[in-house]
């Protein structure tokens, strides 16, 4: 008797296995899937210097590092202590316009390369909140930093910005890039 029940109840769990393995071949019917939007991400355009460049709502047409004297800054990024370097913005597209006027804001933090933080300013751009500036001008963004003193040259120091339109939160550019003193 246990020798007939065990053949059944084998025959049973066999019989259950070979009826899901047909259920599951079954095709599936189609439901109508609902079309997604998906953003696809571009490539960002590489800039001189090692500019690393975070850009939401405006349009950069192109970014770089200048001496004082409107010379490039060499690719090594290699300066001397008390030479400002100015990174330039350039954008094609600008910041909102409100009565013909625009309102950037923009931060700078200057880092050692071991988390020492040097500088971490205010908004630079705290003269035009209340005139407001040109767009014309606004097209142009000039964020100027200098390493007046550095203990351990093999430091590098890491500067970071942030520029950003007071008139909408649509606009906001982040950028960084690396100095090493000679």
């Amino acid at each position: 008797m246990k020798l007939y029940l065990s053949r059944y109840v084998i025959f049973f769990i066999l019989s259950l296995l070979s009826t899901s393995i047909v259920v599951a071949q079954k095709p599936v019917a189609k439901k109508p899937v609902a079309k997604k939007t998906v953003a696809v991400a571009v490539a960002a355009k590489p800039y001189a210097n090692g500019i690393k460049l975070n850009v939401k709502g405006l349009v950069v047409k192109d970014a770089y590092l200048v001496f004082d004297d409107e010379s490039k800054v060499p690719t090594d990024n290699k300066v001397d202590l008390n030479q400002r370097v100015t990174l330039r913005i350039i954008l094609n597209k600008g910041f909102k316009e409100v009565n013909g006027k625009v309102f950037p804001g923009g931060t700078e933090k200057i880092a050692l390369s071991n988390g020492e933080t040097i500088l971490d300013s205010e908004d630079l751009y705290t003269a035009f909140d209340s005139t407001g500036a040109s767009p014309a001008d606004a097209l142009y963004i000039s964020l100027k930093a200098v390493i007046t003193e550095i203990k351990d040259k093999n430091n590098y120091v890491i500067v970071s910005v942030k520029v950003w339109d007071k008139k909408t939160e649509a606009n906001v550019i982040t950028a960084s890039y690396k100095l090493y003193i000679k």
